[in-house]
């Protein structure tokens, strides 16, 4: 990458995106290869109350169905909807500025928070997450403009021997996966320090990495989607209303946009979020 501020020369060029801001370039960045580094979203402050409630929430969430059923269902290690359990990770990571920033350059003001889960990927040892994968699975289609997008935090420096997150530039732009030989070849790892945010289209192929190192390489991923696509757990439903007299973060864990249980339910909701204007 080029550090130089010299001008870019071209010919034969009618259209280019013209120069912006660190947010524009960041949304750019999505949009052309499929992620980008954010740097600093986190301090270090952060980042170590962040480790500590994280193993406390798992414990919890191990606790209310037993080790079997999560080593059953391969959902070991992954703490789900931290934000219920404390509103640390609402404040700090759903609705971190610098993040919201680059969301409404690509989606506008309409997107909801789909999941959030946090991912520990502990030292030595195994992760399903090694393997390939988009966000959203099992779908093989491209579209004009991106409608999720994850922001996967880092808590620690995201590298090669920690695991990092390797991911396939551009390949949020095919269909299929791409070939076995075309893997080895174009994977990246996308080292991030900790402390920054690795946010990409969510239809990106990528995966973890074996973490031969000491530590535990942990990140907490918040999945951004359009307001037309359910969540993956219903945040109203976990949070029994709370939040839902703030009319941001109503809308972006999806108060405004729940499905109604029947047509009088529909009406009335909507009903009355016209009546407040």
């Amino acid at each position: 990458m080029s550090t130089t501020k010299a001008p870019v020369i071209h010919y034969g060029v009618t259209e280019m995106t013209p120069s912006g801001d660190n947010i524009d370039l960041h949304k750019e960045e999505i949009l052309l290869k499929g992620y980008t580094i954010v740097p600093n979203v986190l301090t270090p402050e952060q980042i170590k109350i962040a480790k500590e409630k994280i193993e406390i929430i798992y414990a919890k969430q191990v606790a209310e169905v037993g080790e079997e059923v999560i080593e059953k269902l391969g959902d070991k290690d992954i703490t789900r909807s931290p934000l219920v359990y404390d509103d640390f990770f609402l404040y700090n990571f759903t609705v971190n500025p610098t993040v919201i920033a680059i969301l409404k350059k690509i989606f506008g003001n309409n997107f909801i928070l789909r999941e959030q889960n946090a991912i520990i990927n502990r030292a030595k040892s195994q992760n399903y997450q090694l393997r390939w994968h988009r966000d959203l699975m099992y779908q093989h289609f491209t579209y004009s403009r991106p409608f999720t997008v994850s922001a996967l935090f880092c808590l620690a420096d995201f590298n090669e021997k920690n695991g990092g997150t390797w991911i396939l530039p551009a390949s949020h732009k095919t269909e299929a996966f791409p070939s076995e030989e075309y893997i080895r070849a174009n994977e990246v790892c996308a080292n991030a320090p900790a402390g920054s945010a690795i946010v990409f289209d969510a239809m990106l192929y990528h995966r973890a990495g074996q973490n031969v190192s000491d530590n535990d390489r942990i990140g907490v991923n918040n999945m951004y989607v359009a307001p037309y696509m359910k969540q993956a757990i219903s945040f109203p439903s976990q949070l029994k209303g709370k939040y839902s007299d703030d009319p941001f973060l109503s809308f972006l864990l999806g108060y405004d946009t729940d499905t109604d249980a029947d047509v009088k339910s529909w009406r009335m909701r909507r009903y009355n979020r016209s009546a407040k204007k």
